[in-house]
């Protein structure tokens, strides 16, 4: 069986910086693989991570070049990652009354796209998603109807729709102490993991 993954990078860095996390970005495959192989044996096709550019006024300031300058060194760190691909989708500055917001464009619309694709081409059996907005729901419901099975990764229970949860076959929740990264603030415990399809659980 051939599996793809597609990560959802803003919701990712958002839960790696609540829990204070540095994260292994390249050990973070083989852990969203790595339950489904107790069951069958998979192949990874690629692992997707979709994100964004800083934002960049046209007579940027000092601390908007330094953001740029770390999110393209991010950005060569991700690509030396064998099977990984970096989706970049635009930032765009938004005003709602006199408050300013930033928002992700064609971020969602590249993941929904990618993993559609090839699902329906059958170039992968099961898509990996790790994210938690309910734009992706259409998405998932195509992939599901060409045949292929979907695994939802997420992190805490308050940043997933529960219409996602109830898509997927099988989900799981992501668990500070237990995803690699360089150094924690938290000492690992043992726990044992039963694989359920349609179970949510701590991997």
């Amino acid at each position: 069986m051939r599996a793809a993954i597609f990560i959802d990078g803003a919701y990712l860095l958002s839960y790696s910086k609540k829990h204070d996390i540095t994260l292994k970005y390249d050990e973070i495959a083989d852990f969203l693989l790595k339950p489904l192989r107790k069951q069958v044996p998979l192949d990874l096709l690629r692992c997707y991570f979709y994100y964004c550019a800083p934002w960049m006024s046209s007579d940027p300031t000092e601390g908007e070049k330094r953001r740029m300058e770390e999110h393209e060194q991010f950005m060569v760190e991700l690509g030396k990652i064998e099977r990984w691909s970096v989706r970049l989708g635009k930032l765009q500055k938004r005003r709602e009354g006199y408050k300013e917001y930033y928002e992700q464009k064609r971020v969602d619309v590249l993941l929904s796209v990618d993993m559609v694709r090839h699902a329906a081409a059958g170039h992968i059996q099961h898509a990996i998603i790790l994210a938690g907005d309910s734009d992706f729901i259409p998405a998932i419901e195509a992939v599901k109807e060409s045949g292929a099975t979907v695994t939802l990764w997420f992190g805490d229970g308050n940043t997933v729709h529960k219409d996602l949860i109830k898509l997927a076959d099988i989900t799981h929740a992501l668990d500070p102490r237990k995803i690699p990264s360089k150094g924690r603030l938290f000492n690992l415990g043992s726990s044992k993991k039963k694989e359920l399809p349609k179970e949510t659980k701590k991997i």
